[in-house]
């Protein structure tokens, strides 16, 4: 259990410091195309270092497939060259909409997967889970989501954080949208509030 302030920090490497491969990208990229065998390359960054993909994707099974990743990297322990050679499985599965969605499956956990990611100490393209990776707000405290909620809704509601007073109502918004967008604004500045009035007893006494 923890209070205001105690949030999970430090750890391992977060979600949105990796690269990910995302099959929905890569599918409206036309990296992987149902019916089709395709061929190309990728190029990301990680922490500044360049990692060049060639990629290789295979469907013409209909509703399985392969995709197949070479690149070559710099271990982050050994400082050695290695050289990465993974072949990564597709499935689909039909949505009640119709059609058929495509997914990874993670080599690591055998799982179908949106996404794949590649941390900072990995060598392979693996699902979050298998890295045991979190999203960076799932490290803040109560305080910091407060303040990131209320920044938020000041926008959606149009006026700006730095003010001394709350937005009115957008014009076109509904007042029970409005009164809704509100009661989270009042919520979330209490929080702050609560946190920053000991900080603020401490300033004005000295």
């Amino acid at each position: 259990m923890g209070g205001l302030g105690s949030g999970r920090r430090g750890g391992g490497p977060t979600v949105e410091n990796t690269v990910k491969l995302d099959i929905d990208w890569m599918m409206r990229s036309d990296a992987i195309q149902p019916g089709c065998h395709v061929t190309g390359e990728m190029h990301f960054s990680l922490y500044d270092a360049p990692i060049d993909v060639k990629f290789e994707s295979e469907t013409r099974n209909g509703e399985h497939g392969w995709l197949r990743l070479r690149y070559q990297m710099t271990d982050c322990w050994s400082g050695q060259e290695i050289e990465v050679d993974d072949k990564i499985y597709l499935e689909t599965t039909r949505p009640h909409f119709g059609g058929l969605r495509w997914w990874f499956v993670c080599p690591h956990q055998n799982r179908r997967v949106r996404a794949l990611y590649l941390p900072l100490g990995g060598r392979h393209f693996w699902c979050r889970r298998a890295y045991g990776l979190d999203y960076a707000s799932q490290r803040e405290s109560e305080f910091d989501r407060a303040i990131r909620r209320a920044r938020k809704l000041y926008y959606r509601l149009g006026g700006d954080p730095a003010d001394d007073k709350y937005p009115d109502k957008p014009k076109g918004m509904r007042w029970t949208t409005y009164k809704l967008l509100m009661d989270k604004l009042l919520a979330a500045d209490e929080v702050v509030d609560k946190r920053l009035a000991p900080l603020l007893a401490l300033w004005l006494d000295e």
